[in-house]
């Protein structure tokens, strides 16, 4: 399954609808497919979808936010309950009676679907524990071969699901794309490494290919690891040439013999390589912490070389540093975080249509609004910190 967009409305933290879209809108040109998937064509139209999507802004403009709302609907597609979805504080703040509008566009086999979801807060009065159910769902389908023009890509009237509030065949808090899953045999295959940012720690157990290690350090033998399932214990081997095997029983330990960079270089490109492996998607945050633009690159370049990602995986990640997104040669797979008020999500092949301008100049020099630290707030920085450093000590 390939989601092509989904839509937000009324979600706490935004100050209008999120809207998020995975195929290209943008022209694309024969040469440069290598960097899409196709999802579908027909007599009339195709459609692509980006491989990698990036979310850009300041400190606090909202793009975390941004990645827990993806990863939440995909858990939702993928059925899993609400209540247990990691990410589900993003509805916190909703208050008793508001719903949240989810609507999601995918394909799966010949066919376009989208899910309509409404999801309400019953909090626990007592305990003050939340409780979010789905109120109400429909789920639509059409066939790729009536799609005419891409305009009319999201223009549905065939309802195959739905159900209201209180029936009784499923979970309040499961959606019913249960029985689609089902029924086709088909999920969204998720790694969710969000969480990732801050710890310094092996997240991926199991294989770890020589060759990989060797990219991120050429002065290790080799770095094995087996998880003892009954135990809930771990082993680690490390080898450095020339050096004695260490044995470690702490995942913590790691940290003592290699950099944080390499660590995390680890988890990150597992994560990478399972997904590639699946063709389903990779959300991390801030993608360049602990990495220097080379590594940030290569793990681009892998998702979007056809030879490395044959199965139209697609890596979504945030970061605060513009020169990354010169990386990237396509505006629409760019999204711009904005906080005044609310969150705000813009599409850069929106507010900026031309692919041969520097990305990274037009965040620099104020030419997006509200997507570099404003000069009026480092003055009175400035300021501050003199006064601080002139004023006498206390004692």
């Amino acid at each position: 399954m390939k989601l092509l967009k989904i839509k937000i409305t009324n979600m706490p933290l935004f100050l209008e609808p999120l809207e998020i879209n995975f195929y290209a809108q943008q022209r694309v040109l024969k040469d440069k497919k290598e960097m899409l998937t196709k999802v579908f064509t027909n007599s009339s139209t195709g459609v692509y979808n980006n491989n990698v999507m990036s979310i850009i802004g300041i400190n606090a403009s909202g793009k975390t936010t941004t990645l827990k709302a993806i990863s939440f609907v995909i858990q939702l597609l993928n059925s899993k309950s609400i209540n247990n979805i990691s990410c589900n504080e993003i509805l916190n703040g909703l208050i008793d009676n508001e719903n949240v509008c989810i609507e999601t566009f995918f394909y799966e086999n010949d066919k376009i679907y989208k899910l309509v979801s409404f999801i309400e807060n019953m909090t626990d009065k007592i305990n003050q524990d939340n409780h979010f159910i789905i109120t109400g769902e429909t789920l639509y389908e059409k066939s790729v071969k009536s799609i005419s023009r891409k305009k009319h890509l999201f223009d549905f009237s065939t309802i195959i699901d739905e159900r209201h509030l209180g029936a009784d065949y499923l979970p309040e808090d499961i959606s019913i794309m249960v029985k689609f899953i089902k029924e086709h045999k088909s999920s969204f295959s998720l790694i969710d490494a969000i969480n990732w940012t801050d710890i310094n720690g092996l997240r991926m157990l199991g294989y770890l290919p020589l060759e990989l290690v060797n990219f991120l350090d050429p002065n290790i033998e080799y770095l094995k690891t087996s998880h003892h399932i009954k135990s809930k214990s771990v082993e680690l081997k490390l080898k450095f040439k020339n050096k004695e095997e260490i044995t470690l029983d702490k995942l913590q330990d790691l940290s003592k013999f290699l950099s944080s960079g390499t660590i995390k270089g680890i988890n990150v490109f597992l994560g990478a390589m399972v997904t590639l492996k699946n063709g389903g998607y990779f959300i991390i945050d801030e993608l360049e912490n602990h990495f220097n633009i080379e590594l940030v690159s290569t793990i681009i370049g892998f998702f979007n070389d056809n030879t490395t990602n044959k199965h139209g995986a697609t890596i979504i990640f945030s970061t605060h540093y513009t020169e990354i997104i010169d990386l990237l040669e396509r505006n629409d797979c760019i999204f711009v975080a904005r906080n005044d008020g609310g969150i705000k999500l813009d599409n850069l092949s929106i507010i900026l249509n031309r692919n041969d301008v520097k990305k990274s100049e037009c965040f620099k020099s104020g030419y997006l609004e509200n997507t570099a630290p404003s000069y009026n707030r480092y003055i009175k920085l400035k300021r501050k910190l003199i006064s601080d450093i002139d004023a006498p000590e206390v004692t």
